[in-house]
């Protein structure tokens, strides 16, 4: 496999300011009853020559170049724009962005949130920022203040590939979040290995006793799913839900996906 291009500076920003960037949405199911309640988005780069980029191949460099302010607001834009799309159709979905530490280093943020959510009269409660743990660890001063006043505005609040960073429960502790994302290396193969089995088990129990929802990721099967209903997780996501997909296709995944589930439990 050749090597991934990572692309400069000028080519991130001109795909900003030009309208490449797309969102897809991978949706997150209740365990317990299949049923959709939300999706997260995932930025795609429509590239004139390189069809679809990946967002492991610009993030980093809109971090490294001062861009990640504008890539969140082209994303969020269009994130909440769609929310409200599928309201009008009777999809309530709550709607996961991710959010970069250089994005929670302003003090403007949350209230530029606020401004975006009301422009697009999305109610706080639906969208749900996403901040991944190895982030969060690098330094918690400022972005503690800025998800607690996120928080205090109603946004809900979700700690993403959780596991994978070095958080002690101190800082769970005093960040207000309202969900924890079990990373998806504790989640599949889980039932049949004992060391993830031990990982997944502590990271819901945390999960419970700090009155957070638990979504695991990574559901790549059958018998991935069928262990996260033994043990009673809250949400997944993951391929053998769905892969992230354009919004246009979330209606048609929407009528597969009610067959698949009640064949589910026709066989259970």
């Amino acid at each position: 496999r050749k090597p991934k291009k990572i692309y400069s500076m000028d080519e991130v920003r001109h795909a900003i300011h030009n309208n490449e960037l797309v969102n897809y949405y991978q949706p997150k199911v209740v365990v317990a009853t299949g049923e959709m309640v939300g999706v997260e988005t995932l930025v795609r780069w429509r590239h004139p020559q390189d069809c679809m980029v990946f967002p492991d191949q610009f993030i980093g460099v809109a971090e490294a170049h001062g861009l990640i302010d504008d890539l969140t607001r082209v994303v969020l834009t269009e994130a909440l724009a769609q929310t409200k799309i599928w309201e009008q159709a009777g999809l309530m979905l709550r709607v996961a962005v991710n959010v970069s530490m250089d994005n929670l280093v302003s003090l403007d943020f949350p209230d530029y949130v606020a401004k975006l959510a009301a422009e697009a009269g999305v109610q706080p409660q639906q969208v749900v920022l996403e901040v991944t743990e190895s982030q969060l660890m690098r330094d918690l001063r400022a972005p503690l203040e800025i998800l607690t006043r996120l928080r205090l505005k109603r946004f809900r609040l979700s700690i993403d590939d959780f596991g994978t960073g070095n958080s002690s429960l101190a800082q769970l502790r005093d960040i207000p979040f309202d969900e924890l994302k079990i990373d998806q290396t504790f989640v599949h193969g889980a039932y049949a290995n004992k060391t993830l089995r031990a990982m997944y088990d502590a990271s819901l129990q945390l999960a419970r006793q700090l009155n957070m929802d638990v979504v695991a990721e990574g559901v790549e099967d059958r018998a991935d799913w069928d262990f996260l209903h033994r043990t009673g997780c809250d949400l997944a996501q993951g391929y053998f839900i769905a892969r992230p997909m354009p919004a246009a296709d979330l209606h048609d995944w929407i009528d597969d996906w009610h067959e698949r589930v009640s064949g589910f439990s026709a066989k259970d």
